[in-house]
């Protein structure tokens, strides 16, 4: 029997009202920060908003004068130029003056809200409020809302991963080929803003492998045999992402490096500084995943803490047998690898680093932090399972992080705090220890802005 059309509405109109004060309310955030900047004349305060005038607008306004017949080999800034095209098109309709072009970088910030909100809902099937809030907690985060209001890559690069992981659960999800080529258009854009996206094609593959939908064929007598990967979609997912990579290294091809030959190679997180090609100067290649572990630690412990604390109470001591020998791995590997403040670091990690002795040549912040960050991935690990999304992305992440050069925070906080929103279950919200964690990192952000704000921390001019 067809349904009425008072059942209809009483089905329909919620779901539409909860989407409009998502919507609404996620853009709260972003209305006040134009509002603050007096309608995006002035420059936001974080850390490289330098990088905006020194690098990303010249390579606009060089864009917008070639905008059919660009110079893809020769511009000023070191990322891929996918970012710079798409304002230097911008421009074109409503001219260079700064605050028009930064208007697309507050919409892709608040796309990106708008995404998370609907990822974290298909994925974690959160109600609307949990959702709203943990989107909204990404977008005004130290690393993601700062980027927001000034014409830099990484929010579009950002805005891009969540698109590839909403494709990538879709294919988990049975919807073939076509849902995973989706995942790939992704990251081929992805990689076309930023080449340390690069990582994204490593998540792909491991998903391809490990959680592609299985077939159950059946024996002569009927019975199934064990579920078997299907060689038609794993081939086919690997010429996907093949053909993903190919824009990002025809650039690699043309400008003989990883870089463009314009461009400042010392801004370039995967090369040595002297030449622009793959390299690390002597750094170790341990630093820079350490550095995002540690972030692990802040950040799982606040969302995560509470629900892996009542595991291991419950657990007995063989519950610990795990987190201890993480933690005893990255007490070993700052024995190795000391991590230490180098001139030129930049994060709110490495500013609290500054203030306070070097124990053993690691900083004093990190002796803690990293061995509490490998503790918490190893109890991810067992409370997700090892082939879980969340895992293999900050697996994927981690690992692709041995090529980066620069310890940058914002290299890697955005990247962390998604994976570990993605692992919050719904039953987690509902801990006051959880939301008291949540309104932890709120307060981190805040205290971010208004270091900036009131001069405390001082950005590149």
């Amino acid at each position: 029997m067809a349904a009425s059309p008072v059942s209809v509405r009483r089905r329909v109109l919620p779901r539409s009202a909860e989407g409009w004060r998502a919507a609404a309310l996620l853009a709260l955030p972003f209305l006040a920060g134009v509002a603050a900047l007096r309608g995006l004349t002035q420059v936001m305060p974080t850390f490289h908003a330098g990088d905006e005038l020194t690098y990303h607008l010249p390579t606009i306004e060089q864009f917008a004068r070639q905008l059919w017949t660009p110079d893809l080999v020769h511009y000023p800034a070191a990322q891929t130029p996918l970012f710079h095209l798409l304002i230097a098109a911008w421009s074109r309709v409503v001219g260079l003056e700064l605050w028009r072009l930064r208007v697309v970088e507050v919409l892709i910030s608040y796309g990106l809200a708008l995404l998370l909100y609907r990822l974290l809902r298909r994925h974690s099937g959160l109600a609307a409020g949990p959702a709203i809030l943990l989107a909204a907690l990404f977008a005004c985060s130290p690393y993601v809302f700062g980027q927001s209001f000034i014409l830099v890559t990484d929010n579009l690069g950002l805005l891009l991963t969540v698109i590839a992981l909403e494709r990538l659960l879709a294919f988990e999800r049975g919807g073939g080929l076509a849902a995973f080529a989706g995942a790939c258009a992704a990251i081929a854009l992805a990689l076309l803003t930023r080449q340390s996206a690069a990582w994204l094609g490593l998540l792909a593959f491991a998903v391809l492998v490990l959680r592609a939908p299985e077939r159950q064929p059946a024996t002569a007598r009927g019975a199934a045999l064990p579920g078997l990967r299907q060689p038609r979609m794993l081939a086919g997912g690997v010429a996907l992402l093949a053909l993903a990579a190919m824009p990002v290294l025809a650039l690699v091809l043309a400008w003989h490096g990883l870089v463009p030959p314009t461009a400042d190679p010392a801004s370039c997180g995967l090369c040595s500084p002297a030449a622009g090609r793959l390299g690390w100067a002597g750094d170790s290649r341990l630093r820079a995943p350490l550095y995002a572990i540690a972030i692990v630690g802040v950040y799982g412990t606040l969302l995560h803490g509470p629900a892996l604390w009542d595991e291991l109470r419950r657990g007995g001591w063989r519950a610990w047998r795990w987190p201890l020998a993480a933690a005893g791995v990255g007490v070993v590997a700052l024995l190795v690898v000391p991590l230490a403040y180098h001139t030129g670091d930049e994060g709110w990690i490495w500013r609290l680093s500054r203030s306070g002795p070097n124990p053993l040549g690691t900083a004093w912040p990190l002796w803690p932090l990293v061995p509490l960050g490998c503790a918490l991935l190893a109890l991810l690990v067992r409370r997700c399972g090892a082939r879980s999304l969340p895992v293999l992305m900050l697996g994927s992440f981690l690992l692709a992080q041995l090529a980066t050069r620069l310890a940058y925070q914002k290299y890697f906080d955005p990247f962390v705090l998604l994976a570990l929103l993605l692992a919050l279950r719904s039953e987690q919200l509902r801990d006051r220890r959880v939301l008291a964690g949540c309104a932890g990192v709120a307060l981190l952000s805040i205290g971010f802005v208004l270091a900036f704000a009131t001069g405390v921390i001082q950005y590149e001019s």
